[in-house]
């Protein structure tokens, strides 16, 4: 095991949450790291998620084609999305698939995952709000938009064309809404949203399960749709005690120290389907599949089977043109 082998302790004793430990023992992964993060992870701090994309895609696609930018290339990659990504309001992303969840958060899906990071939004919205008309500049920034957005129907953000006066009032009142005047008002309705109930705080990615309520020998799984992938195991585990207890080493626990779940020394070794990848910092280089396939099971699927490699081209505010490409 990587962290026993090297001497390293920082993983293998659950800490106390405090103020700069937060406690996310009731999230899933994709709820911690953000799509913006996660392409991070991937291409650099540079990159973000390709919010244009969305105007394309469903929301509910990004769990199998989460678009990363890589700035350097001009391109605009496909990857998996963490377990846990939003994908929908009430909707979570599981092993590649988009299900509903009562513990999922609400989301706006017009405006998912907000103001694209790294991007001046104030400056290109308040230097022209009828920017945020254009559906690029809205993706972009729709967090910035939605806060600016004025409760008249058809005129939103005030004048669609720049250097507006009432001269234009006569022949060119909707491009000119703001300074005309035109546009029905509204009176904004905000419905009842659902209260989003907590996961259960017995369920920490980072406790080894001895009571009787939790995982004991023979307990079965009680959500076998969750049990096909071993990140579940990391997160939720007492919901997949039977599968997840084939990665894990038999270990005991005192009165006074809580150890964490450890995998075990004989992992599963046969990638199946949906399987994603356990090591993504390892998935980088095709030689990885001829010697630990099973810790880059999505990465190396890629490489097995044939594929057609299309790209279309998409446009960003400021970074120019994207090609979706999947690899």
């Amino acid at each position: 095991m990587f962290i026993p082998s090297r001497g390293y302790t920082c993983l293998v004793y659950a800490v106390e949450a405090s103020a700069d430990i937060p406690d996310v023992s009731d999230k899933l992964l994709g709820q911690v790291i953000k799509p913006d993060q996660q392409c991070q992870q991937f291409f650099g701090n540079d990159s973000f998620f390709c919010r244009a994309s969305e105007s394309r895609r469903s929301i509910t696609e990004i769990c199998q084609a989460m678009l990363c930018a890589d700035v350097l290339r001009g391109l605009c990659i496909l990857q998996i999305a963490l377990i846990g990504t939003s994908c929908g309001d009430g909707k979570v992303c599981i092993n590649g698939h988009c299900v509903s969840d009562p513990y999922a958060p609400q989301l706006d899906e017009n405006c998912a995952f907000g103001d694209r990071p790294s991007y001046s939004c104030s400056l290109f919205i308040n230097d022209f709000m009828g920017n945020c008309y254009s559906t690029l500049g809205y993706r972009a920034c729709c967090d910035t938009c939605n806060n600016v957005s004025r409760p008249v129907k058809g005129c939103e953000y005030g004048d669609r064309i720049i250097d507006c006066t009432k001269d234009h009032c006569l022949n060119s009142q909707v491009d000119c809404c703001g300074t005309c005047n035109y546009g029905t008002p509204f009176t904004p309705t905000y419905s009842t949203r659902r209260s989003t109930p907590k996961r259960s705080t017995t369920v920490n990615p980072l406790v080894l399960f001895t009571s009787i309520k939790d995982c004991e020998q023979g307990d079965q799984d009680l959500r076998p749709e969750l049990c096909t992938n071993f990140s579940v195991c990391l997160i939720q585990p007492t919901q997949c005690c039977h599968y997840c207890s084939s990665y894990y080493t038999s270990a005991t626990t005192s009165t006074t120290t809580t150890r964490p779940l450890i995998p075990s020394t004989s992992p599963k070794t046969k990638c199946e389907p949906g399987d994603l990848d356990l090591r993504r910092e390892l998935c980088t280089n095709t030689s990885v599949c001829q010697t630990k396939s099973s810790l880059c099971c999505h990465y190396c699927s890629l490489h097995y089977k044939s594929a057609n490699t299309s790209t279309t081209q998409l446009t960003s505010p400021t970074v120019g043109n994207f090609v979706t490409k999947c690899v």
